[in-house]
C-alpha cells in the first residue's frame, strides 16, 4: 500500500509577534487555520533539542496555532461558565436553606465575583504557560511553524509570507500525510 504524501512550508521565528503577524497574513491569504500548525508541547525532547532537528522530522508532533485572541476567549469562557455555575449553586443553597430572595441575590453575586477572580487567575496562568513554551522554543533555535501547501502556487505564497515576517530557514518539504 503506497503512502500518501503532502508538502508543507516550514520556518522558524525568533519573535512571537512576527509569528502571530505571519499566521494572520497566511489566513488572510487563503490558508485555512487547520493547515497551519506549531510544534506541540511534547515535541521538545532530548532527541529534538534544537529546532533544525525537529522541523523536517515527520514524527514531530504538531499542534494548532494559539494566539492572544484564543487565550482571551478561553479565559472569558472559563470565567463566565465558572461564575454562572457558582451563582446558581449559591442561589440554590440560599433558597433551599429558606433565605430571602435578597440574600440569594447577594450570595450569587459574591460567588460570581469570587469564581470570576479565580478563573481570571487560571486563565492568566494558562497564557503564561504558553509564553514559557514559546520562550523555550526560542532558546532552542526558533518557534517552528508548518503550513500545508496543496500546490506550487500555495508553496510560493506561504514562503513569501513567512519571509516577509522575518522567518528563517524557510523551505518546503514533503512528509507522509495523515499526521
Amino acid at each position: 500500500m503506497a503512502e500518501t504524501t503532502m508538502r508543507e512550508a516550514v520556518a522558524a521565528f525568533d519573535d512571537p509577534a512576527a509569528l502571530e503577524a505571519a499566521v494572520s497574513e497566511l489566513q488572510g491569504s487563503g490558508f485555512n487555520r487547520a493547515d497551519i500548525s506549531l510544534l506541540a508541547r511534547d515535541g521538545l525532547t532530548a532527541a529534538h533539542a534544537e529546532a533544525p532537528a525537529v522541523e523536517d522530522d515527520p514524527a514531530a508532533p504538531h499542534a494548532a496555532v494559539i494566539d492572544e485572541t484564543d487565550i482571551r476567549q478561553r479565559r472569558t469562557l472559563e470565567v463566565g461558565m465558572a461564575a454562572t455555575i457558582a451563582a446558581f449553586a449559591a442561589a440554590g443553597f440560599t433558597v433551599m436553606s429558606g433565605g430571602a430572595t435578597l440574600a440569594a441575590a447577594g450570595a450569587a453575586s459574591a460567588a460570581m465575583g469570587g469564581v470570576g477572580g479565580l478563573g481570571a487567575l487560571i486563565g492568566k496562568a494558562w497564557g503564561a504557560g504558553q509564553q514559557a513554551f514559546l520562550r523555550e522554543q526560542l532558546e532552542r533555535g526558533g518557534i517552528l511553524l508548518w503550513v500545508r501547501t496543496p500546490d506550487a502556487d500555495a508553496e510560493a505564497r506561504a514562503c513569501a509570507v513567512l519571509r516577509r515576517h522575518a522567518a528563517h530557514d524557510v523551505h518546503v518539504h514533503e512528509v507522509t500525510a495523515g499526521r
